[in-house]
């Protein structure tokens, strides 16, 4: 079968290839503190790097601006090494540390104040990895910061907001209206469909590219047996560990709040589905190469609710396809 790609499956795809599933960052074995209760609506100053994920300045103990990752795929802030001798701050144990690829054991510091805009925790235990495995960012600001509230991402303006969870929504049955699992207290969920296969969606902006479980690339196979498929792909982790997988041509991502009919991701047997128990159905995890193709989106916590502002030609294909 000959093979081909548009230019713009390529662009979407590449950036993957270089640091895929980053801040997928968690740990197992360690107790990392909750968020402090607060009533917040703040402005982080923040922009969209180079790969498209939305960063932060971000206050350690005072000191700074750092650049941090806002990632709602980790449930766990991280720290750059080459930071913890400046800061001062104590190695106060050790963690089990998942990404996307693989486990790794790392240190865990305690932060004894982290700023992000008026959002303000004390006492943060946060993960410290190597700089090499962070490229150029000086950390992950994690779930934990953030679970319980409302992050809006908006991509043309270059920002990013947490306020406070909205209100529920209630049906006229009286029952509250939500389009989102929180797995695990940290992790955005949508009960979405990869083409006619219904499959866990995971939101993941720390993540380049989306990533696919071998049972959604299996289940793909069987019901779109003519999807453009590329082999020997390397994904390589925030750990430092590197999987080979499958480009995959996507038929149409929905996600209830909107949906994308040329999206694409890498299938690869990845550990970070079996830690979340997501091994044996189909789940992908949704990441920036199709999250930064809106205008805007926000996932809601409290609520349990992911919504979308799309970009006008983004409305426009999708229009045409379901007028």
């Amino acid at each position: 079968m000959t093979t081909e790609f548009t230019r713009r499956m390529m662009l979407g795809a590449l950036p993957a290839f270089t640091l895929a599933g980053a801040a997928s960052a968690q740990t197992a074995g360690s107790h990392i503190a909750g968020p402090v209760a607060m009533d917040i609506n703040a402005t982080l100053d923040a922009w969209v790097d180079a790969y498209g994920r939305p960063a932060a300045r971000v206050m350690l103990n005072g000191k700074g601006p750092f650049s941090f990752m806002v990632d709602t795929g980790s449930t766990t802030t991280v720290l750059a090494q080459r930071h913890v001798e400046t800061l001062g701050v104590p190695i106060t144990g050790t963690a089990t540390v998942a990404g996307t690829t693989g486990m790794a054991e790392t240190q865990v510091a305690q932060m004894e104040l982290i700023e992000a805009g008026a959002v303000q925790k004390r006492d943060v235990r946060v993960a410290v990895l190597p700089d090499e495995n962070l490229a150029s960012i000086d950390g992950i600001l994690g779930a934990d910061i953030f679970a319980g509230k409302r992050v809006v991402c908006d991509i043309q303006a270059k920002s990013v907001r947490i306020e406070s969870t909205r209100r529920p929504v209630r049906s006229t049955r009286g029952t509250m209206m939500s389009n989102m699992n929180v797995r695990r207290g940290l992790l955005a969920e949508i009960e979405g469909k990869v083409g006619s296969v219904g499959a866990k969606l995971m939101l993941d902006t720390g993540a380049q590219n989306c990533v696919a479980n071998k049972a959604l690339s299996d289940a793909l196979l069987r019901a779109h047996p003519r999807l453009q498929r590329v082999e020997d792909m390397k994904v390589f982790g925030v750990t430092g560990h590197v999987l080979t997988g499958q480009f995959i041509a996507l038929p149409r991502v929905e996600l209830r709040a909107f949906s994308v009919k040329d999206a694409t991701a890498v299938a690869v047997d990845a550990p970070i589905f079996d830690l979340w128990g997501l091994k044996d159905e189909p789940a992908m995890i949704v990441g920036m190469n199709l999250l930064s193709r809106l205008r805007s989106f926000s996932i809601d916590y409290g609520l349990k609710a992911f919504d979308a502002q799309l970009l006008a030609d983004l409305a426009a294909r999708n229009s045409a396809a379901f007028g």
